[in-house]
């Protein structure tokens, strides 16, 4: 999961990038409605070229992606023929858009300012569990009191040693329960998934869940087996 590898990926396009989604995704324009998010401050980790995000800004004060390969930032703009300033060498902005060329797990709550949404379509099952900690750590430090999250994850068997990784629900429970309300408001299973017809799985469940911070410290409920010999081998997510 290194940097090099991301880079390599956005360059190549296609097959590589085949985790992203054409469409704003429906938990989106469900549970993130103009009645929930206007005039809020959204965050969305890894974002990649999400469109989620051309939907946020109709109605929010401001939306930050966090991402940190040049390209896809640059193909966010060029496909939804956007300009942009760049106030420095890692901030481009465009309207009340603004996308950072950072890592993640090292942003810093002063660089974003107060959050009251993030949007987490595939960052969580992007990640091996190491990783996986880390980010949620950065969640915990980057959010308030207050942030809602819009968490989408995948539970599906068999399991594939690969992005985008199956987290069931009492793995997000262990993850945020300790100073979220977790809200479990989508399991629909998904036999015309792209990941069903290409691993020939048995099920797969796609899950939303709605949370709310009420606490700030990340104590996982307790120690998760850590995925071992991470393969990316990234297949359709849709």
């Amino acid at each position: 999961m290194e940097a090099s590898f991301w880079i390599k990926s956005w360059e190549l396009g296609g097959f590589y990038t085949s985790f992203h989604r054409r469409d704003i995704h429906p938990y989106v324009l469900e549970y993130m409605n103009p009645t929930e998010i206007e005039g809020k401050n959204i965050l969305v980790p890894l974002c990649g070229k999400t469109v989620d995000m051309m939907y946020l800004a109709q109605y929010a004060n401001k939306v930050i992606g966090v991402e940190l390969v040049e390209e896809a930032i640059l193909q966010f703009f060029q496909e939804n023929n956007l300009s942009y300033e760049m106030p420095d060498a890692e901030t481009y902005i465009s309207g009340n858009i603004t996308l950072l060329r950072k890592d993640f797990m090292a942003l810093t709550h002063q660089e974003i300012g107060q959050i009251d949404w993030v949007l987490d379509r595939a960052s969580l099952v992007a990640l091996p569990y190491d990783m996986r900690t880390e980010y949620i750590k950065a969640i915990d430090r980057l959010s308030d009191i207050g942030t809602k999250q819009l968490i989408i994850t995948l539970e599906y068997f068999p399991l594939i040693n690969s992005a985008p990784f199956c987290i069931k629900p009492s793995e997000v429970e262990d993850y945020y329960g300790a100073g979220h309300i977790i809200k479990h408001v989508e399991n629909p299973n998904l036999p015309n998934h792209g990941m069903v017809r290409k691993w020939n799985l048995d099920f797969l469940y796609e899950h939303g869940f709605v949370l709310t911070k009420y606490a700030n410290g990340v104590v996982l409920q307790k120690d998760l087996k850590v995925e071992n010999n991470f393969i990316v081998i990234f297949s359709s997510w849709v």
